[in-house]
């Protein structure tokens, strides 16, 4: 908390005695970087045990009103992201080959779109932790460039890594290296990312973009995928830049992970990754191999 309020509130760095002011502040910042309601709750909770530590009167939540409302408020659209997130549908094989048949035959900018694809698909990604998000600037200290994609294994690569710099609930921005296996099947990142750079255009900028050098945004990422669904027969409703994130936490959970591996994969810290796998019944790198060998066995039926 006392690193919070010194961008927030320099004047009153201390976080303890907890004021009001301080409490929702506290919880606007905690939101901001998505975490959930339950989450916020035990947060609060170290305050308040904090503070009875320090000798001091335990803080009452409840008679102060504008962090009631706040909560109240958190809760509702946590409730609509969930509903939201439900009515997502996940990125499967089907579509994966789908878009791969397409973009095949479209040259450069059809390797970066599949590239861009698998990227997103088996590093369980956001969509704009990948690409330039939309209406903002490309920023090197925030964005994907070339330096931040390297591989690990130099005559025969087995793993693609690429640096995340930033993501929602990295409220730190420390930053996270995400691992795209090879599969040795149709459906390959790291033959994939490795075909488009060879062919991307130099230079710096966006690891993803175009030969103009204009970067691949989140938007008009998502209409090429539905435009390449719609044209192999697929119905394109429910698809959106989370369906990755929500077919990879499907897929991992299929593949027999452990929760705690299927967390590991998509950077999860709380029970919110439930909600992204669709099907009922660590270490990323284990996650991943689990998931491989299930492709390799779904393959092979």
């Amino acid at each position: 908390m006392e690193e919070v309020l010194g961008v927030v509130q320099p004047d009153e760095r201390a976080p303890l005695p907890v004021t009001e002011d301080k409490a929702t502040t506290y919880v606007l910042v905690l939101a901001r970087d998505g975490l959930r309601a339950e989450t916020v709750k035990h947060h609060l909770a170290g305050l308040r045990m904090a503070q009875i530590k320090a000798g001091m009167a335990a803080p009452e939540w409840g008679i102060m009103a504008r962090l009631v409302q706040l909560r109240k408020g958190l809760a509702r659209l946590e409730v609509k992201k969930d509903r939201d997130i439900l009515c997502r549908e996940p990125v499967k094989w089907p579509h994966m080959r789908a878009m791969q048949a397409v973009w095949s035959t479209e040259g450069k900018k059809g390797k970066m779109l599949w590239a861009a694809a698998c990227m997103c698909f088996f590093g369980c990604l956001r969509v704009g932790e990948a690409l330039t998000p939309d209406g903002v600037e490309f920023d090197e200290k925030a964005h994907l460039t070339w330096e931040d994609v390297q591989m690990e294994g130099v005559a025969s690569p087995s793993w693609i890594r690429a640096r995340i710099k930033e993501s929602k609930t990295d409220r730190k921005r420390e930053g996270a290296f995400v691992r795209l296996p090879r599969t040795d099947l149709d459906v390959c990142p790291v033959r994939a990312v490795l075909e488009f750079m060879l062919v991307r255009a130099p230079g710096r900028g966006p690891f993803f973009k175009d030969l103009d050098g204009m970067g691949l945004t989140r938007r008009d990422f998502v209409k090429e995928v539905k435009r390449a669904l719609v044209k192999m027969g697929i119905p394109e409703a429910g698809i959106s830049g989370h369906s990755f994130r929500i077919g990879a936490a499907t897929a991992a959970a299929e593949s027999e992970s452990t929760d705690e591996e299927v967390k590991a994969l998509g950077r999860w810290k709380s029970k919110e990754y439930k909600g992204y796998i669709r099907r009922q019944g660590g270490d990323q790198a284990v996650s991943a191999k689990k998931w491989t060998e299930a492709i390799k066995q779904e393959k092979s039926n």
